[in-house]
């Protein structure tokens, strides 16, 4: 019966290494304020919760980025999870929105958003878009070192000098795979 599900879904809860989440990274701009929500849904999962997009008035367009413990995604894993979203939002008393919902992998270019993500993709290219300009630049390609103590440490490509950056300051930062997009220019 019932109890038998909850028991399930704890179980597999355990399993699941605990994400250190930046809230702003997660879910920015318009949103932020569906940040518990869809936390409280896929936390009840096996997937990681990677980024939320929100954007629309009339009807949300809602984009949901997420993965499994060995950071995979395929094509069943977004039905499933679309499908618990779903459901858990039919019986949301507090959601009264029209709504279209994709959820999606992260794709090779993936953002960054959890403390876990900074050490697991070391030594990998990122692009950073910043808040507030560092050397009078807001966008910066650099080699990823690691976080500590709320800042990101980069080797900066172009000036190769390592640089620190605030967590708080990040607006954006991706993985890059794709060739053309090594440099600014």
């Amino acid at each position: 019966g019932l109890s038998r599900f909850f028991y399930y879904v704890n179980k597999k809860m355990i399993e699941k290494e605990k994400k250190n989440y930046i809230e702003h990274l997660v879910a920015p701009d318009k949103a932020a304020e569906f940040f518990y929500f869809f936390k409280s849904i896929i936390d009840k999962t096996k997937y990681q919760f990677v980024r939320l997009k929100i954007s629309g008035k009339e009807e949300l367009n809602i984009q949901i980025m997420a993965e499994d413990k060995n950071r995979s995604m395929v094509i069943d894993d977004c039905k499933s999870l679309s499908n618990i979203i779903v459901g858990e939002i039919e019986l949301a008393n507090d959601f009264n929105y029209d709504y279209v919902l994709e959820v999606s992998s992260p794709g090779i270019d993936r953002p960054l958003t959890c403390e876990e993500d900074f050490n697991f993709w070391i030594d990998n290219k990122v692009f950073v878009k910043l808040k507030k300009p560092i050397n009078k630049t807001k966008k910066i390609i650099g080699i990823l070192k690691g976080i500590f103590n709320k800042n990101i440490k980069l080797e900066d490509v172009d000036n190769n000098i390592p640089l620190e950056i605030e967590l708080d300051n990040i607006r954006d930062i991706n993985i890059i795979w794709s060739p053309e997009a090594t440099s600014l220019n």
